[in-house]
């Protein structure tokens, strides 16, 4: 009886093109892939308080700082932070309400504030968080001068998107 090794070298140097021998091996290469879940979480919110505007100021006179702390955990790039238009549908220039008046104010990614923070579009740009850490973001607020507006208490919702 003849080895697999001896049928092997026999059928190679006899025949190279005829044989077949009953012993076979398929490798078949599945594609892997892998995702790990990102899990974000906004941790703390500090709203922008503009205190009280001087409708008489020939400057933008009120510069508000807030901020927004979001944890994120898991694998995949760093995540776009991205801020809503508000009230105002537009991010050239965001109002804030009271009652039926409204003020113009805006939101900035620096302490510059010459670049709104938005959510890429309408002149807009956006933040990025980083991934496996927690990120504090400042918001930076300023209210545009020269606005003669009523007494009031002036509000608006923006609202914090993460994309991951």
């Amino acid at each position: 009886m003849m080895n697999t090794k001896n049928i092997l070298i026999d059928c190679f140097n006899q025949a190279r093109n005829h044989c077949l021998l009953g012993i076979g091996i398929i490798f078949i290469l599945l594609p892997l892939t892998s995702f790990a879940a990102t899990k974000c979480t906004i941790s703390s919110i500090t709203s922008v308080n503009f205190g009280t505007y001087d409708v008489f100021s020939t400057r933008s006179n009120n510069n508000g700082i807030g901020s927004v702390t979001i944890d994120c955990q898991g694998g995949g790039p760093n995540l776009l932070v991205t801020l809503s238009s508000g009230q105002s549908n537009s991010y050239v220039s965001r109002i804030m309400r009271s009652n039926r008046n409204s003020l113009s104010y805006n939101l900035y990614t620096s302490a510059a504030r010459n670049i709104i923070w938005g959510d890429g579009t309408g002149g807009s740009s956006t933040m990025m968080a980083n991934k496996n850490s927690t990120t504090t973001l400042n918001v930076f607020g300023q209210i545009a001068a020269g606005q003669d507006v009523a007494v009031g208490t002036y509000t608006d919702i923006i609202t914090t998107i993460i994309i991951f």
